[in-house]
């Protein structure tokens, strides 16, 4: 629907107070290029020496208009100033209305320069940028949560428990303590040790960059790629501690022998997770290892996680991932009293994978130093690039070699625990 003509006339009254106020800011007298006579008048906006005919000159004079003026109204010379004149006679609203009818037509757009026009002078606008890409942040740094030694050569052997079996005779390889009577002999034993060696493995990055973007750019783009890079790295770090085949990589937890897998419940549907398989899951980490341990999940196990419960009676079941303020909460991010952490690398739900108990403790890595740096103009010198290399060598690996037979108990542990299949 098109406006009326009173709701144009607020709308211009509007404009008006506002043109008044830039005017009156303009015609201050200690404004750089504006002019004003000896009774403080505005005069000019350019002046010029009269001798200088080709020169332009507004005055005054200029400003003028040749039609007659309405009844009521006084010229432009008799005004204090351009401010007075556009207020003049614009105080009451009825008599606005009034006069607009008269003098609608006199109403004209931008007759200058502006930047609404990119060619009448928006171009001119210089655009404002931030120092900084925005860029998505990823938190993929598993590799600080492992057991990490750092290298002088190109290697590391550990000496290792081999104890695999709580029984008698069994513990720490083969050592056993016996209750012996006054006089009785003494049974001889020792502890047996493995060992397992650690190989430093090669992750590069290389990126090409024109010199003409360094010339021409060079702001934030050392700072962007230095930090993807890095993202890129923990990624690939990250991968492989979870699925790496230990071939040119490190061996990961989904490969490792030591792994325990806990199977799903007769009868549970496929893609779900239910409150059952979390404490099975809790059950099978050892007791050693569960206090520095984490649940490592994909995020598509999350609906399942918030809806678990545990049947108490038939009123009802207890939430076990949820607090008690339900959805309007927040969660509580634990299970068991472990943090949940969401991973990339985690499988989707209802695959092997898709939840993880594990204690990085207990995966050991070793490095020479951090990312190491280095460019050059002489790779790709006929096209003008510039090559940045970046290489970190690193290995890593579950020191374990089999999961722990308990003393009581068939159902062996680990500190890597994973949920079953349930397709």
């Amino acid at each position: 629907m098109s406006e009326t003509l009173e709701e144009k006339v607020k709308s211009l009254s509007a404009n008006i107070e506002n043109l008044t106020k830039s005017v009156d800011q303009l015609n201050g007298p200690d404004m750089s290029g504006i002019h004003h006579d000896s009774q403080g008048r505005l005069s000019s906006y350019w002046e010029t020496d009269e001798s200088q005919t080709n020169q332009i000159s507004f005055n005054k004079s200029h400003s003028k208009s040749s039609r007659s003026l309405p009844a009521g109204y006084k010229p432009f010379s008799e005004f204090q100033s351009f401010g007075e004149f556009i207020r003049c006679g614009f105080k009451d609203r009825s008599e606005v209305i009034a006069k607009t009818k008269k003098s609608w037509g006199m109403c004209k757009a931008i007759q200058g320069m502006s930047e609404i026009v990119g060619a009448d002078g928006g171009i001119a606008i210089l655009p404002e940028f931030h120092q900084e890409i925005l860029t998505r942040i990823y938190q993929n740094d598993i590799f600080s949560r492992t057991d990490h030694y750092q290298v002088a050569g190109n290697n590391m052997t550990f000496p290792t428990d081999s104890e695999t079996s709580r029984a008698d005779g069994a513990r720490a390889g083969g050592l056993r303590a016996y209750w012996v009577g006054e006089g009785d002999p003494l049974t001889g034993n020792s502890p047996k040790l493995g060992e397992t060696t650690l190989k430093l493995n090669k992750l590069a990055v290389l990126v090409y960059l024109t010199e003409e973007l360094i010339n021409d750019n060079g702001m934030a783009l050392e700072s962007y790629v230095n930090k993807k890079v890095t993202e890129e790295m923990e990624f690939m770090l990250g991968e492989s501690i979870f699925n790496g085949n230990g071939v040119g990589k490190p061996l990961g937890l989904m490969q490792s022998a030591a792994r325990v897998t806990v199977p799903k419940e007769a009868g549970q549907a496929a893609n779900t997770v239910v409150a059952e398989n979390i404490l099975n899951m809790w059950s099978r980490m050892k007791a050693s290892s569960r206090m520095n341990a984490a649940w490592f999940i994909n995020q598509d196990t999350e609906p399942q996680l918030h809806q678990m419960s545990l049947g108490v009676s038939t009123a009802g079941g207890q939430l076990v991932y949820m607090p008690p303020s339900g959805l309007s909460g927040a969660s509580y991010a634990t299970l068991m009293g472990r943090p949940v952490i969401p991973t990339e690398f985690n499988e989707t739900l209802g695959t092997e994978g898709d939840v993880l108990l594990a204690s990085l403790d207990d995966y050991i890595t070793i490095s020479k130093g951090g990312i190491e740096q280095a460019e050059s103009m002489h790779v790709e010198f006929l096209t003008d690039q510039l090559a940045l290399r970046f290489i970190m060598r690193i290995d890593g690996k579950p020191w374990e070699t089999q999961p722990l037979t308990p003393y009581k108990g068939t159902a062996t542990q680990s500190s890597f625990v994973t949920l079953g299949t349930r397709a």
